[in-house]
């Protein structure tokens, strides 16, 4: 299973460039997936370098300990959500981090798996929970929260027809409870105009319940605020984003933390992926990388 997928980190070089500044100081990935940034971490960290990596998915959890597995305790992986981190590090007698990379991007096994349900490409069950334990699913979303709620979920995340999609989804289902991706995926693609559109008319709307299943813009607030705490000063926080929310919360986060005071930004305008990395992963080309210092 583990040699079945495969992942390549977006933004490698540029992220581990602007993230390291202390090559003896404990980092922390934030979402360490298959352990493709840990591991250009590591290759810049000396003798007392050492990472501490987080995952909600413990299947991620699972491959990144194996395919780290050669650096032995200067890796440490455990499986919970970057949003709990100071349990975590309190727990583990943790004071003080140099840096912290968030790599908000969904891992290309979750796509890539259908049984997961995350991707409108391949028929499988409406769940896109990264945790397995979580109790909310896409298939709760879809079949059970009221009009008002669907509607307002898709439209914040862009959609201008949220309120057909919506009307559609509550009219389907009181015949038919939804319960593959490909059943939602259709409805949307026969009620949406196809033209002008570069990707899928289903697009927001899985990226919708996605964000909704994870609490992923709840979690990504709760981590930038608890990273705060333990960053020293000369510590960067790093984060990669793949959609304008996202961008937005860190951007906005960012500069609220830069007039305070005590932080400066490191990216005065968010890097993004050349054309050659484009090419070469094309899961890279949303991508934005933002990086604070803090220097008090």
């Amino acid at each position: 299973m583990i040699n079945e997928y495969r992942h390549e980190p977006v933004l490698l070089e540029e992220t581990v460039d602007l993230l390291v500044t202390d090559p003896g100081g404990l980092y922390i990935d934030a979402t360490i997936g298959m352990g493709g940034h840990s591991r250009k971490i590591l290759s810049k960290l000396d003798r007392h370098g050492k990472i501490l990596g987080f995952d909600w998915d413990p299947e991620m959890v699972n491959i990144s300990k194996n395919n780290l597995t050669e650096f032995g305790e200067k890796v440490k992986v455990i499986g919970s959500n970057f949003s709990n981190m100071d349990e975590v590090f309190k727990r583990e007698g943790i004071i003080n981090i140099s840096g912290i990379i968030f790599d908000l991007g969904v891992s290309s096994l979750h796509f890539d798996k259908p049984q997961r349900g995350f991707s409108f490409k391949h028929e499988g069950p409406l769940d896109m929970r990264i945790n397995p334990a979580n109790p909310i699913t896409a298939h709760t979303i879809i079949n059970k929260w009221p009009y008002e709620q669907i509607e307002h979920l898709i439209r914040i995340c862009g959609e201008k027809y949220s309120h057909k999609i919506a009307k559609a989804i509550v009219e389907r289902r009181e015949k038919k409870e939804f319960e593959t991706t490909t059943e939602l995926r259709n409805l949307v693609e026969e009620i949406l105009p196809k033209t002008m559109r570069k990707s899928n008319p289903a697009t927001k709307t899985f990226l919708a319940l996605r964000v909704a299943v994870n609490y992923e813009f709840d979690n990504l607030t709760k981590g930038i605020q608890k990273a705060c705490q333990f960053l020293i000063p000369g510590g960067r926080i790093a984060i990669i984003t793949f959609h304008s929310l996202e961008d937005r919360i860190v951007k906005e986060t960012f500069a609220f933390m830069v007039r305070m005071g005590g932080w400066k930004n490191v990216t005065k305008k968010p890097v993004i992926p050349a054309q050659e990395e484009i090419e070469r992963n094309n899961r890279a080309r949303s991508a934005k990388l933002r990086v604070v210092e803090r220097t008090k």
